[in-house]
């Protein structure tokens, strides 16, 4: 489907595809190279071709002829859906900053001589940050003589962390300090998104 020039076009600016004054992304008679290396909607690489025979092709199969790589000689465009292509970017971008906004550092405090229900029922709020995609520190506080009896706190602090391994990474490895040992836990699918970006 060709694509309507002024609602396309004004999404492009919304978006930051297309500022004013220079095209981002050329479609159709708007490319200004004399020749393009094509890239056919089925995926396959047709090779150098004039722009008027790419785009009687893109026409023939009712679609557009996309410039997705200008910096190349000559560059590089695509026959495919001019409007499926920008609202699949639209939406991709929507989700990507809906994730970065939503996703926050929760806070869970809890102490050596916390009762089994109250245990519980942190566990299950842990638990709930981390499937919303949040980070959770744990901080097991220590007041007065409970400093004594640190290996109680550790295993409480432990046991969480061990429950908690199909659903969350442990980032650093608890110690005691000041008056609280904290364990930093990380949902799995934000830690493999870490380590992609690092590659």
């Amino acid at each position: 489907m060709l694509y309507n020039h002024l609602s396309i076009n004004y999404l492009c600016f919304q978006e930051g595809y297309i500022s004013k004054g220079n095209n981002k992304t050329r479609v159709n008679e708007e490319i200004r190279s004399s020749h393009v290396r094509l890239i056919d909607e089925n995926g396959n690489n047709v090779g150098i071709i004039s722009l008027k025979i790419a785009i009687d092709r893109a026409k023939e199969a009712s679609l557009d002829l996309v410039e997705v790589a200008p910096e190349t000689s000559p560059p590089v465009c695509k026959i495919l859906d001019f409007n499926r292509y920008l609202y699949g970017l639209q939406k991709k971008r929507k989700e990507s900053k809906k994730k970065s906004k939503s996703a926050h550092l929760k806070q869970i405090r809890l102490s050596p001589n916390i009762d089994k229900n109250d245990l519980k029922m942190k566990f299950k709020k842990i638990k709930e940050f981390l499937d919303e995609g949040h980070k959770v520190k744990i901080n097991m506080m220590f007041r007065g003589r409970q400093k004594e009896h640190l290996e109680v706190g550790g295993e409480i602090l432990n046991g969480i962390i061990k429950q908690l391994g199909e659903t969350a990474v442990c980032q650093n490895v608890p110690k005691f300090e000041g008056y609280c040992m904290s364990a930093m836990m990380v949902p799995h699918h934000h830690q493999k998104e870490n380590k992609n970006n690092g590659q």
